[in-house]
């Protein structure tokens, strides 16, 4: 098993700008439903945040970006931190999962088919994909890549295929059936949209 951190540092501007992890469907979190989902298939949990001191939950570890832009840095500082502190507490383990806080439905098997595949092809990054749309966040990072994306994200970038367009990556395919099991939350109708298919 390896070591998974949720990226929780968005503003979800669109949702009222406190951000996602707490925003409920069946009367629960976000958060908690993609925790729920993780548990089980990763060693331990850390939930990446822009403040470690805004606590979400008790129960897991919070760590901030190390890379700070005005308005937030956007996801490739929150996959850095996440392959930091994975490096730093589980440092034989050589991967670390990303997933995003609301993405509620990711499948049960999504640790074992990413890590299959990486292992076996000597990649350095494996990421999620559904009838072949890829979710770049949804992904396992070597930890050979820190150093590279910390000099990349010092240098000003800041879009995930720009930084990993260098690197071996492989999209790795999950079939939509009653829906994307990568389906996430972006506005009002989504929420909605994710109640149906979680009483679905």
């Amino acid at each position: 098993m390896i070591p998974s951190c949720i990226l929780a540092g968005g503003e979800a501007r669109r949702l009222g700008g406190k951000g996602k992890a707490l925003l409920k469907i069946a009367d629960k979190s976000l958060l908690d439903h993609v925790i729920d989902k993780l548990e089980s298939q990763v060693s331990s949990i850390s939930i990446n945040t822009r403040d470690k001191n805004n606590i979400l939950n008790n129960k897991y570890v919070h760590i901030e970006d190390t890379i700070k832009d005005e308005g937030g840095a956007g996801p490739l500082a929150g996959i850095l931190s996440a392959i930091i502190w994975a490096k730093k507490t589980n440092p034989d383990a050589g991967y670390v999962l990303t997933v995003p806080v609301d993405c509620p439905f990711i499948p049960s098997n999504l640790v074992n088919k990413l890590y299959s595949i990486i292992i076996d092809n000597n990649y350095d990054i494996t990421v999620a994909s559904s009838n072949y749309n890829i979710h770049p966040v949804i992904a396992i990072w070597s930890y050979d890549l820190l150093i590279p994306l910390e000099i990349a994200l010092n240098n000003g970038i800041r879009k995930i295929d720009l930084f990993t367009k260098s690197f071996a990556i492989k999209p790795v395919n999950w079939d939509i059936k009653n829906f994307d099991p990568f389906f996430n939350i972006n506005n009002a109708e989504d929420l909605i949209l994710a109640n149906s298919y979680i009483n679905s």
